[in-house]
């Protein structure tokens, strides 16, 4: 009796263990069909290969990029700062010389530049955490007739975008290794254009990243410089200064009424020929009707 009892115990524990057993590998094997992109219990391709990148995976990402940035320190926040400012100076050339050497002394360098006689505009980048500096010693270079600033938090774009960055490059390595796994062509081609889209993104990832690291490492100033002296007046008074106003006056009208006769001309000569034929035949017609007229008259 005793036998029997051991005996089935012992049936009851390898059944269990082949029960558990079974289960693993077939949960195995879905996991591996879904990466591969191989279709399990009727599943598309397309779906299996978008469970390596979503589900679980998208919700614990998004997790962290919560985490990630309500915990970013305030000395650690990321910041697009600008100013513009507008100086009056003595020398236009002089100021946009300085302004250069401004750029480069504080980290920077020239963006943009145009300068002339009367003005010049210069869009300068210097190192963020040194733009009150490099905006004192511009305001030096003369009078400062306006200055703004302003600044843009951009901690959240940051923090979201290296939690994409590193959720992507674990997303290309998982399928880079489906890749050294692909037993057919078939396999080969699916997974290798998956690895391609997944590579297109992180790289446009990446620019993006590059391209907000720039506008927060280096502040960006538009200046602008004018003469601060007065404009030249013509001082010449008397006969001959209001005859050369009076000239310069005339010659203006004239030139705006030949501008409006030359582009009448054309239509005037459309219209003008067939009213002058008509009414020289009208005319002909009334003298040949008064000589007829006057005729009728002698020879009654």
């Amino acid at each position: 009796m005793r036998a029997a009892r051991i005996a089935a115990v012992a049936a009851l524990g390898l059944v269990g263990v082949m029960a558990v057993a079974g289960c693993s590998s077939q949960s195995r094997e879905s996991g591996d069909n879904a990466q591969l992109g191989r279709p399990n219990s009727g599943a598309a391709p397309e779906a299996a290969s978008g469970a390596g990148s979503g589900g679980n995976a998208d919700s614990g990402g998004m997790a962290r990029q919560e985490s990630a940035r309500q915990n970013v320190p305030a000395q650690e926040r990321h910041v697009v700062r600008t100013a513009a400012l507008r100086v009056r100076v003595d020398d236009i050339f002089a100021a946009s010389a300085g302004a250069r050497g401004v750029a480069e002394r504080f980290g920077g360098f020239v963006a943009s530049e145009q300068t002339d006689t009367e003005e010049a505009t210069l869009a300068l980048k210097v190192a963020t955490d040194r733009l009150d500096e490099a905006l004192t010693a511009l305001d030096d270079l003369g009078d400062v007739a306006h200055r703004e600033q302003q600044a843009e938090d951009v901690t959240e774009q940051v923090v979201d975008i290296e939690v994409r960055i590193a959720n992507q490059r674990a997303s290309v390595e998982r399928v880079r290794a489906l890749l050294a796994e692909a037993k057919t062509v078939n396999e080969i081609m699916q997974i290798e254009e998956e690895l391609t889209k997944r590579q297109a993104e992180l790289e446009s990832l990446e620019k993006r990243a590059a391209t907000l690291a720039g506008q927060t490492e280096l502040a960006t100033v538009d200046v602008t410089f004018s003469s601060r002296g007065a404009p030249v007046v013509d001082e010449r008074g008397g006969f001959l200064a209001g005859l050369e106003s009076g000239w310069n006056a005339f010659v203006t009208t004239a030139t705006v009424m030949l501008t409006v006769l030359g582009a009448l001309l054309p239509f005037l000569l459309a219209l003008g020929l067939p009213v002058l034929a008509v009414l020289m035949l009208a005319r002909r017609r009334r003298q040949r009707q008064v000589a007829a007229r006057s005729t009728g008259a002698v020879n009654g």
